[in-house]
């Protein structure tokens, strides 16, 4: 088990699901984390390689409706951690490293 990332209005969505503020989401259930130079969100877990701070024994997914994209991509048997980071994070990173080139970094 593990987290999958946030992207778009995963945030938003996942507050509004749960009935609390962004701000209570974050300090309650999410950690910031880098993903090469671009800020990213993702479940915190509750142990390490454990399940995140959404699962519960009983229910599983208590966000199952409006869980990350990255949780749907993926489940116990197939981590689409590397699918998600190449659409979201590689092309940012790829966009800097063409702003980079463009002012004469190499």
């Amino acid at each position: 088990m593990g987290s999958g990332f946030l992207a778009g209005n995963d945030k938003k969505l996942i507050a509004k699901f749960l009935k609390i503020s962004e701000e209570q989401l974050e300090k309650s259930h999410l950690e910031k984390v880098d993903m090469n130079g671009v800020e990213a969100w993702r479940p915190k877990f509750k142990k390490p390689f454990g399940p995140c701070t959404f699962y519960k024994e009983e229910v599983h997914c208590i966000i199952h409706p409006v869980k990350p994209e990255l949780c749907r991509l993926a489940n116990c048997k197939h981590d689409a951690t590397q699918e998600f980071y190449k659409k979201y994070y590689q092309k940012e990173q790829k966009e800097l490293w063409k702003i980079a080139e463009e002012i004469g970094g190499k």
